[in-house]
């Protein structure tokens, strides 16, 4: 799996299936980049990301679509990367960090 961070910089990242309960842990815990201010119950939007390459075909829950459509720049692709799982369904997948300013 990749990351663009939020300085744009790409990181293929190696994981173990369920090493971290999501894709916002594993994140915050290697990289230090500073998301998930509601520590992972998808009320905050601070774990935006968008999907840029692959197909994640989880659905988003309720919950998820109602704090996406109180951040910036969501569109189609948009998750919360706390409602991520890590298993092997996102092994080859290219995610972007997406903050208020791009």
């Amino acid at each position: 799996m990749n990351i663009i961070t939020s300085n744009n910089e790409s990181i293929k990242i190696p994981f173990n299936r369920f090493e971290y309960p999501n894709l916002m842990e594993l994140v915050v815990d290697r990289y230090y980049e500073d998301i998930g201010e509601c520590l992972g119950r998808g009320l905050c939007g601070t774990c935006h990301v968008k999907l840029i390459e692959g197909s994640l075909n989880d659905t988003k829950d309720l919950s998820e679509t109602k704090t996406l459509n109180q951040v910036n720049y969501v569109d189609n692709t948009s998750r919360l990367a706390c409602q991520i799982i890590l298993d092997e369904k996102i092994n080859n997948l290219t995610f972007k960090i997406i903050t208020d300013h791009k």
